[in-house]
């Protein structure tokens, strides 16, 4: 997959964390709601995605463990 921020080649693989991956949104520089992407009961949650290691951003698939809040 090409980067679609610096056109480099992205490299292929997962990110892992413990048994939780969660998002912590901000509003005005203030915690806001808490979203949990992915988990896993027996450790290493994991979501497949890309890395670009130059200008260090990364893409993934989330498995939507949470129903997100409704912003539409």
């Amino acid at each position: 997959m090409k980067c679609p921020f610096c056109d480099a080649t992205m490299m292929e693989g997962y990110l892992k964390a413990g048994r939780y991956v969660q998002f912590q949104e901000m509003e005005n520089g203030k915690k806001a709601q808490e979203y949990l992407v992915a988990k896993s009961f027996m450790g290493d949650a994991k979501m497949e995605g890309f890395l670009c290691p130059y200008c260090r951003k990364v893409i993934v698939d989330i498995p939507l463990v949470e129903e997100p809040p409704n912003r539409r």
